[in-house]
């Protein structure tokens, strides 16, 4: 499964766990190995049939992602599954916990790390052998299958490490034990020590160096953003390009994070570059178009190619200088406040062609609509939390919800498909 991975993503991850690993070796003695060794393909086998990505492994438990909640859940029904018809050397007893939880992560080399990495971890440590436990964002997000699903509310529970205690919930699995003791919310370390690995594996975006790529037919305004990029610790240029075409050429040689991109110049323009850049499969690097002025009428076009913003080429030292971090570490420079300005000024009504609105808006619920218009208004979390009158994570719940169910990147995606669908118009409040 090729996940999306762009610096933050919302996807389902799972932890899955051995009860009793320890007993179970003094129990089989020279068998135990063999045990495992089915286990881990019994399970891998069950991750892979849904589409998982199994992103660590350490002894006998895993963590794996999923683009969608109903493939981790596919998953963790079809591993329980094949844990229980296998027929185990010595009468041994392989009983697996497994939670599941939905959230935002940020992507660093082949790790994922984040909250939700540490609750699904927190999740599964609280359950027992045979049991999978979904968190409430998890549920929410499996509304439209709850018909299909028996998930038992096992009420609010104050997982080790977090602040507020959380809902978890219980799949319950036709003919497999359904009756377990009362979850150990605040012991169990297996699963969140795996958790805690992917904090040490990855490279913190904090520490790293971001490597920037400029773009521009101008040699002086190549210049004048080296010096402002060169003065910071943080920042690396690692090369530049007077065209397009050489802008392609050059990030495919360099693989930078972040690339400067004129939108007009020679040869071939900063959109089409972009739009080339971005289309090639395995893509990391996020585009940043540069514009002259405030009425530019290309950014719109720009950010349907998947640019993730736009900087103005006059833009001061250390907006230059946080845009790029902001993008190096997942946001959009579409920022709340910029979105208002931006939407409002540049987009322009396409053709009735292009305005069909896309079948996937038909699943959304009405409350999802209304926060993908918030969205497109460009209004922050905390923001349509007021306007709704509700929690802000139930809103982040709503906005994992929209991206999952469009197939979009981040909200940069979404407010461009609110206002090319029609949904929403310049202007509107």
């Amino acid at each position: 499964m090729g996940l999306d991975e762009s610096a933050t993503t919302t996807l389902t991850f799972l932890f899955s766990d051995v009860e009793g690993s320890t007993a179970l070796l003094r129990r089989l003695r020279d068998e135990y190995g063999e045990v495992i060794a089915e286990h881990k393909r019994l399970l891998r086998e069950a991750w892979q049939t849904s589409g998982g990505r199994e992103l660590d492994s350490e002894g006998d438990s895993f963590f794996v992602a999923f683009r969608r909640p109903r493939h981790a859940v596919d998953a963790a029904v079809a591993a329980q599954r094949a844990l229980a018809a296998h027929d185990w050397p010595g009468d041994a007893d392989v009983r697996v916990r497994i939670g599941v939880h939905t959230g935002e992560a940020t992507a660093a080399g082949d790790h994922y790390v984040g909250l939700a990495v540490h609750r699904a971890a927190r999740i599964c440590d609280a359950g027992h052998g045979g049991q999978v436990l979904l968190s409430e964002t998890t549920r929410a997000l499996l509304e439209d299958d709850e018909h299909e699903l028996d998930l038992r509310d096992l009420g609010m529970h104050q997982l080790k490490d977090f602040d507020r205690p959380v809902r978890i919930y219980q799949l319950a699995i036709d003919d497999l034990p359904a009756e377990f003791p009362p979850l150990r919310a605040l012991s169990g370390e297996t699963a969140a020590h795996l958790a805690e690995r992917q904090d040490e594996l990855a490279v913190a975006p904090a520490d790293r160096t971001v490597r920037v790529l400029i773009v521009d037919d101008q040699a002086l305004v190549r210049t004048g953003f080296r010096m402002i990029l060169e003065a910071e610790d943080d920042l690396e240029v690692v090369g530049e390009a007077s065209d397009g075409v050489e802008a392609v050429a050059q990030a495919r040689a360099l693989q930078p994070d972040v690339v400067l991109m004129d939108v007009r110049m020679p040869e071939l323009d900063g959109i089409e570059a972009a739009r080339q850049l971005l289309g090639e499969e395995g893509a990391t690097a996020k585009v940043v178009m540069l514009t002259t002025f405030d009425m530019d009428e290309y950014v719109y076009e720009a950010l349907r190619a998947g640019a993730s913003g736009f900087l103005l080429k006059d833009v001061p030292p250390e907006q230059l200088v946080a845009g790029i971090r902001a993008v190096a570490s997942g946001d959009a420079l579409l920022a709340p406040s910029v979105t208002r300005r931006v939407i409002e000024e540049f987009v322009r009504r396409p053709p009735d062609s292009v305005r069909t609105p896309p079948e996937s808006l038909a699943e959304l619920t009405a409350r999802e609509l209304e926060v993908l218009k918030l969205i497109a208004r460009g209004l922050s979390n905390a923001e349509i939390a007021k306007e709704l009158y509700v929690s802000e994570t139930t809103v982040k719940t709503h906005v994992a919800h929209v991206l999952m169910k469009l197939g979009l990147r981040d909200r940069v995606q979404a407010v461009v498909l609110a206002y090319e669908s029609g949904l929403v118009q310049p202007g509107e409040s």
